[in-house]
């Protein structure tokens, strides 16, 4: 990477074919929201300690983004809330909502990523 400072996020949102960060926003509330009509509070809660102690993520701040997947802690944020809490930046809460699937996927999908394709929003 030639400048690893910016970091996978910054080559996410820049360069030749830059992605679309509602469409990324789609994807990851789709298996949040999905992934809660599925789980139970206590599968939410261990998602969210499981991204706290392995990653040394403060899990305060990751209780913030957890109302999307029930976490019964959470406040119940919209989008642009999560955003603002976050500093206003949508990188940071889409990095949260990145670990809170990685959470989900390892406490409750089996270490199987293809677990939350079943929460793929259908055209």
């Amino acid at each position: 990477m030639e400048n690893p400072s910016k970091g996978p996020g910054a080559s996410f949102i820049e360069g030749e074919h830059p992605s679309d960060p509602t469409a990324v926003w789609a994807i990851l509330m789709g298996w949040l929201v999905g992934a809660r009509e599925q789980i139970t509070e206590d599968q939410a809660r261990d998602a969210v300690t499981w991204v706290s102690d392995s990653l040394g993520i403060k899990h305060d701040d990751l209780v913030q983004a957890a109302g999307f997947i029930g976490h019964p802690d959470a406040p119940n944020l919209t989008l642009n809330e999560g955003i603002e809490h976050y500093g206003g930046n949508p990188i940071t809460f889409t990095l949260y909502m990145v670990m809170l699937c990685g959470g989900l996927v390892a406490t409750v999908g089996d270490a199987d990523p293809d677990w939350l394709k079943q929460f793929d929003l259908t055209a």
